[in-house]
Order: C-alpha cells, then sequence, then structure tokens
C-alpha cells in the first residue's frame, strides 16, 4: 500500500472505476483461471465492498432479464434471500441435504436464478459432487434459468481435492461466480467479486454509471500488486497450512472438552474459518402451558443469546444458526480462524464451560422451578421424591403441577431411549405460564480421586432469597461461581447474616462430631432428595442427627464433613477455609457406603415401565 500511495499518486486523485480497478480486474480473471477454473474476461469480473452490494447489482440486472423468480438454499445465507425479497423477486426455499441443494425440488417451466453455496453450503458445510453440479447445470439449460454460485471460501479448503467451481464446468454461459478476499485476508479489507457472463456484463455496463464504486480504490490497487507479485499465492499457502492447524486443534479441543453425543459437537470439519456446533440438550416439552410451544422456541432463542454474550466476554466470535436449531439442538457458527493458533485450546475449554453454565441456568426470562433428576443405567433416582419436591415448589408460588409423576417419567424414558443416554442429569423446568421442558442437563460427577481425598472449600456471606424453593438465584449462583472459580474449589459454603453456616451453593452440607452426625434445620435450606435419603439412613442405623443452626465461628470443632446432592452423592469436604477434616472417618466412609447401597437398589427396584433396554 505504500508503493501504491508513494509511485501512483496521480491514480489516486481520480474515482475509482464504477466496475473496479482494471488491474485488479485482471488478476482476478487470471488466478481464478488458475485456482477455480472459472474462464473469463477482466470486463466480466465487476468489483465491490461486500457481497450483499453484489448481490443488489445482481437484482438490477436480473429484472432487466425479466427473471422475476429467486431459488435459495434452506437453510442457507439469509442476507442474500432478504436482499431479492426486498427487490420484489418471488422466493422458493429448496431444502439442503448432505450433497447440496436438491435439484429435483428446482421449479421447472419457470425462468428461475438458483442461489447455491457448493463447494461449502452455509451454513451446513454440505458439498455438492460433480455428478450433481453437472445435473444442476442440466437443469440450468433445460429451464433457460440462470445459477448463482457463492464461492465464498472455497480457496480454504483442508481436506480432498478441490472441485472446479460450476462456471468453469459451464464455460460462463448461465453461471454468475462470486467470491471474496475477505476470508483470506482479514476483516477489515471488505473487496468481494462476482464475474458474469458475458451478456449480462453487458447489460451491467449499460447502467454501471448510475451507481459509485463501493470498494476502496487505494485496496484495489493495494491488492492488485500484491497478487501480481505473486505474494497472494504465498500468503494463501500460508494461510491454509495455518488454519488447517487452527482447526485439527480446534476439532482436538472440542472432542477433549465438548462431551461429544452428549452435549457439543462439530459438524463441519472440512473447509472454511468457521466451525458448526451443535448444543444437543435433547430437549422435549412435558406440558405447553398457556403460551404453547412457542415458548420452546423463545427459550432456545434465549438460551443462543446468552451462549453468544458469554462467547463474546471471551474474545470468541460466535454466531446462532435459528434455521437448524430444533428439537432441543441449537447450532452455532464458532469463527476459529481469528483465535492464535496457541490460544485456541484453552479458549475452547472456557467456551464450553460457559455455554454448559448457561445451559445450566436454565430460562430466565420468566420465573420457573426446576429440578435435576439423575439418570443412572437409564433409570431416574428417586424419581417420587423429585416429583414431590416439585409439587411443593410449585404449591409455594401459587401452582399446581400441570403433569403427573406418570407423565413425567414417560417423558424421561422417551429422552433416554432416543437420544441412548445412560449415566446423565436431567433438567426439569416449570414456569408461570405452566410450560414445562427437560432436557440434558452438563454433568460433572465427582472423579474418584476426589471421593478419596475430599475436595477444597470455602465460606461464602450469601443467603438465597427462598431456600425451601428449587427456584434458580442468579444473582448468587453468578458470584458463587465466580467464587469457585477464581479459587479454584469444588463449592462454597453459604453463611447467612446470623453467622450461621445453611448450604453449598449447589449442594446440602453435613458434619460429624463424635458419632453424631449435624446439619442445618430444614428451614434454612432446599430440601435436597439426597439430604432427605441420607438423614433416613443415618437415623435407621440408630445414629443421631441433628437439625440445628451450625455458627461458622464453631466448624473447626468438627471431625468430618462431607456435602450431599444429585450429582455428588456423598462427597467428603477436605477442608473448609483453613479447617481440615478427616476425609476417612469411619462414620463418613460408612455414610457413603450405605447411601450408594441406597442408591443401587433404588435403580434396581424400578418396574418395567421405567427400564431402558440396551442404554448407550
Amino acid at each position: 500500500m505504500t508503493e501504491v500511495l508513494n509511485e501512483t499518486p496521480d491514480l489516486l486523485l481520480s474515482e475509482g472505476d464504477r466496475q473496479g480497478e482494471p488491474a485488479l480486474r485482471e488478476q482476478i480473471a487470471e488466478y481464478l483461471y488458475r485456482s477455480r477454473s472459472v474462464v473469463c474476461e477482466p470486463k466480466q469480473v465487476i468489483i465491490s465492498a461486500g457481497t450483499q452490494q453484489l448481490i443488489n447489482h445482481l437484482a438490477r440486472i436480473l429484472r432487466r432479464m425479466d427473471i422475476e423468480h429467486v431459488c435459495t438454499e434452506t437453510p442457507g445465507y439469509t442476507p442474500v434471500r432478504s436482499t431479492f425479497r426486498d427487490w420484489g423477486f418471488s422466493i422458493s426455499s429448496i431444502p439442503v441435504k448432505g450433497n447440496g441443494i436438491e435439484i429435483e425440488k428446482l421449479p421447472t417451466n419457470i425462468r428461475t436464478a438458483a442461489y447455491v453455496c457448493p463447494q461449502n453450503q452455509f451454513p451446513t458445510g454440505a458439498e455438492m459432487p460433480a455428478d450433481r453440479r453437472r445435473l444442476l447445470m442440466d437443469w440450468a439449460q433445460a429451464n433457460d434459468s440462470l445459477i448463482i454460485e457463492d464461492d465464498y471460501n472455497s480457496e480454504l479448503r483442508y481436506a480432498g481435492d478441490p472441485i472446479p467451481a460450476l462456471q468453469g464446468l459451464d464455460k460462463g454461459r448461465r453461471v454468475v461466480y462470486i467470491g471474496s478476499f475477505t476470508p483470506t485476508l482479514f476483516p477489515a479489507v471488505r473487496i468481494s467479486y462476482m464475474v458474469l457472463p458475458l451478456p449480462m456484463a453487458e447489460i451491467f455496463d449499460a447502467f454501471k454509471e448510475k451507481y459509485t464504486q463501493t470498494c476502496s480504490k487505494t485496496e484495489q490497487l493495494t491488492l492488485a500488486r500484491f497478487m501480481a507479485e505473486g505474494w497472494y499465492r504465498d500468503n494463501l499457502r500460508r494461510v491454509r497450512d495455518l488454519y488447517a492447524n487452527k482447526i485439527r486443534e480446534a476439532l482436538a479441543a472440542i472432542s477433549d472438552y465438548g462431551s461429544p453425543g452428549s452435549f457439543m459437537t462439530a459438524e463441519t470439519t472440512q473447509s472454511g474459518i468457521s466451525i458448526i456446533l451443535k448444543i444437543d440438550t435433547h430437549a422435549r416439552t412435558v406440558s405447553e402451558g398457556t403460551t404453547g410451544t412457542a415458548r420452546t422456541d423463545e427459550i432456545c432463542r434465549e438460551i443462543t443469546g446468552r451462549m453468544i454474550k458469554a462467547a463474546e466476554t471471551l474474545g470468541v466470535k460466535i454466531r446462532g444458526i435459528s434455521q437448524l436449531s430444533h428439537d432441543g439442538q441449537i447450532y452455532l457458527i464458532f469463527y476459529y480462524d481469528q483465535i492464535p493458533l496457541e490460544e485456541i485450546r484453552e479458549a475452547i475449554r472456557d467456551m464450553i464451560l460457559e455455554f454448559k453454565s448457561v445451559v445450566m441456568m436454565g430460562a430466565l426470562n420468566m420465573p420457573s422451578v426446576y429440578e435435576v433428576i439423575r439418570l443412572t443405567g437409564g433409570q431416574p433416582q428417586f424419581l417420587p421424591e423429585h416429583y414431590q419436591r416439585l409439587e411443593n415448589s410449585l404449591g409455594s408460588i401459587g401452582m399446581a403441577a400441570p403433569f403427573s409423576c406418570e407423565k413425567l417419567a414417560k417423558s424421561i424414558r422417551e429422552l433416554a431411549e432416543e437420544g441412548g443416554i445412560s449415566d446423565h442429569n436431567l433438567k426439569l423446568e416449570v414456569d408461570v405460564s405452566g410450560h414445562s421442558i427437560l432436557y440434558l442437563a452438563p454433568t460433572h460427577y465427582p472423579s474418584a480421586e476426589q471421593y478419596a481425598g475430599g475436595v477444597r472449600t470455602e465460606l461464602f456471606r450469601g443467603e438465597r432469597k427462598n431456600p425451601n424453593i428449587k427456584m434458580m438465584d442468579q444473582a448468587l449462583r453468578d458470584a458463587t461461581n465466580a467464587a469457585i472459580k477464581e479459587r479454584g474449589l469444588y463449592e462454597v459454603i453459604l453463611v447467612d447474616r446470623d453467622g450461621n453456616i445453611t448450604e453449598g451453593s449447589r449442594s446440602n452440607v453435613f458434619f460429624i462430631k463424635k458419632g453424631e452426625v449435624f446439619t442445618s434445620p430444614l428451614h434454612q435450606v432446599l430440601p435436597g432428595v439426597t439430604r432427605g435419603k441420607i438423614i433416613d439412613i443415618v437415623r435407621s442405623r440408630g445414629i443421631t442427627v441433628h437439625e440445628v443452626p451450625l455458627a461458622a465461628a464453631d466448624i473447626g470443632s468438627f471431625d468430618a464433613a462431607f456435602i450431599s446432592g444429585t450429582s455428588p452423592k456423598v462427597l467428603p469436604i477436605a477442608s473448609v477455609d483453613d479447617d481440615a477434616y478427616d476425609v476417612n472417618h469411619p462414620l463418613l466412609r460408612d455414610i457413603m457406603r450405605w447411601y450408594d447401597e441406597a442408591f443401587t437398589a433404588d435403580a434396581l427396584s424400578h418396574t418395567d415401565s421405567f427400564f431402558i433396554q440396551n442404554p448407550a
């Protein structure tokens, strides 16, 4: 660019060519022939700042050709569809499968322009094989129609041999070819181009003087020189190698941290600057409530929006794909290209942790109560107790359960069978409209090392607004999560305004002293299902359980401690702040064993109506 500014200042004193600088159009024509087998002359090339401006020019040309119908892919690139709709074209949405647009569903006997992405379809990543490309050109010939080929990132292909562009196969008769330099340079450079068949280029030439050039003349001349010297080819080789390494690193990190098959998987892995991510919660509606199915879509949009914001805080760019998201599956575009190679693994790990946190928050735009139910061997653990607590929580806010325990059991069975889910946590939410949704919750079970050696915890000053109702207190959850992450803890233990221990941020807490068990009174804590089971088991063994206020100042006097919950079951506490406990205390280990026995017995006691055949 410095050379252009210093050596050719006279060129910068005049307005840019409406069609694009001749020097750059010549380089583009030469480059496309070598790299994509596109056959064209510089006079067929139109340059603009972005694809949408090119589509506007194309719409003007199609109007002059009396073409009033456009076919677009679904799911597909919505800005193109919106632009043609704004121009008054009638639009047909044609489904996309694994081998590209369904050619058999394109209209016949109607002169049409079909917009396609055959090389790396957006957003599915589908690639159209050579035989399907010939069928598409046959359709265009038979129906006197045009093909708009968007080859937006064809240069960035990391596996297999590239397939020539449609334009080259067609010799440029019925194919409009569109490309961009943005993916291979950097986002601030907005230089896109379109190659028109000669008759269409003549139509553009007749009206181009009515419209100004939107692309910087300086950048066009710079790019022309960059290409002429061979530096663009060198840059492209470097970028391909870099992005190939990045996508390998990204895919490995997604596999390591994304829990394939149960939370997040990568859908596209061959080319481009982004990866399609599928977040699969296996969500199903248990009751529709007063808002009907619209509430399910609203929840999906809300969760997607929160994921996008969470990624932004990490400096990661993602976008939602509403066209693909359905039935508890949320699809996102993850732009790995903008993350330095050495930071990709850490960025993906942090992003997935944030996504799991977002899903666990539930739908926050409407008050709701919830339950987390553990599946073991495909069986819901202690389901009647969870349902009873749900009824109690709903009753506290003046609502009745909108479904029976039997219906809930049926929904759980269907989710487990259809998703091949065996050992996982499910989350059930019921909002004040009566809408209820059941979905796969991100699950964190303690490791064998944590059961053996205990976990670190610390005290945290905070209180639930209503501890007896299982409702999300997001402000408190955000604060405790931040403390847990910052201090490298497993859990924090809440201390109320009177200086008494109540419960963990996601668990109940027990202490052991002189062969007796101590825990906070029920009115101060969430009535945990696991908590209740433990108290019943311990008392049935003739051991005293004290449900009394526990002063935070006195916790150093206890011999042992543990937390309880759906995920941790009975988990030893190694320390609270500076107070250490005996993780091998005989009574603690007995309670762990007794609870595991009751847990197993509950799984085995289910009737056939709950049993999941051959759980994955």
